[in-house]
């Protein structure tokens, strides 16, 4: 029998770089969930924001949770007086 080679995983080779997540804002997320609405296909969305296909699907199903924090964030900023 072959002897066993060592277990490797991509986490501890030191050439491997790891992805760094990408946030998005309040104003970036309405923008593709109106975009959406108004019939644009996912890709084209998804290179205009320079994301994944996945990502913008995934915005697209918290549609409703995202709509709701921009009325709430809104609705803070106009009652802040300073």
């Amino acid at each position: 029998m072959p002897p066993k080679l060592p277990a490797t995983s991509p986490a501890m080779s030191p050439s491997v770089t790891k992805k760094t997540r990408k946030s998005l804002t309040l104003e970036v997320k309405p923008d593709i969930i109106h975009r959406h609405e108004r019939g644009k296909k996912t890709n084209s969305i998804a290179r205009h924001h320079g994301l994944t296909p996945s990502t913008v699907s995934a915005i697209f199903k918290s549609a409703d949770s995202i709509k709701k924090a921009g009325e709430t964030v809104s609705s803070l900023q106009a009652k802040r007086t300073t």
